[in-house]
């Protein structure tokens, strides 16, 4: 499992952690259950990687588990922009943007997100 850091060029509104976390998905008119795999993630979003790729707006339900917890975290997300044709290693993905969440589950994300930014992948939620 990879942790680190996004670069300072990042003009997110929240920093991003380098995180592997499986997400499953529904799409907004209720389809069937989609599976990704974050790259990243913020208080703000996530970015997905993913060979089926979405449009941009589309609206998800998104479930997770952060590493090392057991708590199903749930969120609402738009498809804020799509990356058809990586170049340079980057994966084709999408870049989500969370909608709606929680306050707890926004308040477990983010003392996550602050404890693996600053400890490293082996310290514990």
């Amino acid at each position: 499992m990879e942790h680190e850091q996004t670069g300072d060029n990042d003009q997110r509104r929240t920093p991003r952690v380098r995180m592997d976390v499986e997400f499953k998905a529904r799409e907004g008119h209720g389809g069937g259950t989609l599976q990704f795999r974050a790259a990243d993630l913020s208080l703000g979003g996530a970015f997905l990687r993913a060979a089926l790729l979405l449009e941009e707006g589309e609206t998800l339900s998104l479930e997770f588990r952060l590493p090392g917890s057991h708590r199903l975290l749930k969120a609402t997300a738009r498809v804020a922009w799509v990356r058809r044709f990586p170049a340079g290693g980057q994966p084709a993905g999408m870049g989500m943007e969370f909608l709606s969440m929680s306050p707890e589950d926004r308040e477990v994300l983010g003392r996550h997100l602050a404890l693996t930014a600053r400890t490293g992948p082996s310290s514990p939620e």
